[in-house]
């Protein structure tokens, strides 16, 4: 294997051994046994034989017939395990291809997130500089660079970005004193008239998404963004990412370090990003629900 791993071979037996564990011992077992039955029906039957021609006469032909019937009935039996066992190879090389070929789908998957992730730079947002509303567009790589600012982008239904920017709303200090942007994208609305469209738009949008640290995507660029990773969602988590929507989370670095699907868990976000820029600060876990 000129990239240094495991043998395919290797590889397969262990991942069929995660599959069916014990497999191989229970088959050692179903032989052992199995052989040990046998030869002990031999040696009955021989005894057996050597009663019926009255070479023996100290043998109770009933007990002898009796220990007959058990040995090959066991041997029967450890026989019909084994078959049972090999006639599931099929099957179980049938998960072991499929297992196979999840974890190729995942890389494949992974290195189009990486390659996905020098794109963010490059999206446009529509942000709010001042109290009366007024605002100016600016790509996320600017905002990075240049007000050392964090993004975390909501994408999904309008309800799942509703309640994604109502629970950042009881966080709205944390977001300002961490400059930490919300960039909510919704799915269901995808008529590009209406993220392009100059902003007066922020009065005549609810108060949750008027907040000084929540920006609209604008531009090109962001529909097929969007798409592909919903599509990546999709295959790792399902359909109910069509429904729960996704957070993907962007530090001021332009390292994606998390993406996660369903109900945004803020405080927690801010902290790992928190961490990201200060190692050390971090002070629980995050669970979430797949990674980059």
């Amino acid at each position: 294997n000129k990239s240094g791993g495991l043998d395919a071979s290797v590889r397969n037996k262990l991942l069929t051994e995660t599959i069916a564990p014990w497999r191989s011992v229970r088959l050692f077992l179903y032989g052992a046994l199995g052989s040990g039955a046998f030869l002990g029906g031999l040696i009955t039957l021989s005894g057996v034989a050597a009663g019926l021609s009255g070479a023996r006469s100290d043998l109770d032909l009933n007990v002898e017939y009796k220990n007959l019937a058990i040995d090959f009935g066991a041997v029967a039996a450890f026989a019909a395990l084994a078959k049972l066992d090999f006639d599931k190879q099929d099957e179980l090389n049938e998960k072991v291809e499929e297992k196979v070929e999840r974890k190729k789908e995942q890389k494949k998957v992974a290195k189009r997130m990486q390659e996905r992730e020098k794109r963010i730079a490059k999206l446009n947002l529509e942000i709010q500089i001042s109290m009366d509303g007024e605002v100016k567009q600016a790509e996320i790589g600017q905002v990075q660079v240049g007000a050392k600012q964090h993004v975390i982008i909501v994408a999904g239904p309008s309800l799942a970005c509703k309640e994604a920017l109502i629970g950042a709303n009881l966080l709205g200090m944390d977001f300002s004193m961490r400059n930490v942007l919300v960039v909510p994208y919704q799915t269901t609305k995808s008529k590009k008239s209406e993220r392009e469209k100059p902003s007066g738009g922020f009065g005549d949008r609810p108060a949750f998404e008027t907040k000084p640290y929540v920006a609209k995507p604008t531009g090109e660029g962001w529909d097929e963004y969007i798409e592909e990773e919903m599509a990546d969602a999709v295959m790792q988590a399902g359909e109910k990412v069509k429904v729960d929507g996704i957070a993907i989370v962007v530090a001021s670095n332009g390292k994606v370090i998390r993406r996660g699907v369903g109900t945004v868990p803020w405080r927690n976000m801010v902290e790992e990003l928190e961490e990201t820029i200060n190692p050390g600060s971090k002070k629980e876990a995050v669970d979430y629900i797949f990674d980059p």
